[in-house]
């Protein structure tokens, strides 16, 4: 198993600095990630650096909360595809989750998706923050809405990825989507485990470790 090719290489420091890019795009070319995953005022730094490689520039949106109108996250994500993201993580509106507004949500999540054709999205549910029965229902109507993946957490606003929501959120795309695990996955066990439950993508800002970890062990 080659688990560069499955890790989204993360870096999501609020006061990060351009070295601090320049290095984790590095690091990404040695390994072979799949993307660099960071804020939309990176995005041309990032083409940059990846020109050539076939790693993702991969932009988060709506980021960290989700609280941003409907009509502010379309924008963005336009936005980050006219100035060459690839993929986009965008969060959920969470408190429309806990309100069970089905008509917000579906507006949300197919204006979105009309937005950014051709483009890979992935939805952040923040499973920290939901209960089974609501993250089966905002995955059932992102798969349902033609969504490509759909992402345990953001890492940032609660707890991360666990191995029993990435099955359930496996159980629900199918064939039709695909599972992002994404917060707390800080070693090869870790990422192991996320992938063997059907995770297809890893969000962590732990990939170097990951990877030297199976140089170690012989894996890589």
């Amino acid at each position: 198993m080659n688990i560069a090719k499955y890790i989204d290489h993360t870096i999501l420091k609020r006061d990060a600095v351009t070295g601090e890019i320049i290095k984790i795009c590095d690091e990404a070319k040695q390994y072979g990630f799949a993307s660099v995953c960071t804020f939309p005022i990176w995005i041309e730094t990032i083409r940059k650096q990846l020109e050539g490689t076939g790693i993702k520039t991969c932009i988060v949106v709506g980021f960290p909360f989700g609280t941003q109108t409907i009509e502010a996250k379309v924008a963005e994500g336009r936005d980050a595809i006219l100035k060459g993201a690839e993929e986009l993580d965008y969060v959920i509106t969470v408190s429309k989750v806990h309100e069970r507004d089905t008509e917000y949500l579906k507006r949300e999540l197919e204006e979105i998706r009309r937005a950014t054709k051709g483009t890979t999205i992935k939805l952040i549910i923040e499973t920290g923050l939901l209960t089974d029965d609501e993250k089966t229902y905002i995955s059932q109507m992102a798969v349902d809405a033609g969504w490509d993946f759909i992402k345990t957490a953001t890492g940032i606003n609660t707890t991360g990825a666990t191995v029993e929501d990435v099955k359930l959120m496996k159980a629900i795309a199918g064939d039709k989507a695909q599972v992002k695990a994404s917060g707390g996955v800080k070693t090869i066990k870790d990422a192991e485990a996320m992938i063997d439950a059907g995770a297809t993508r890893i969000g962590t800002s732990n990939g170097t470790l990951i990877m030297e970890g199976l140089e170690v062990t012989g894996g890589y």
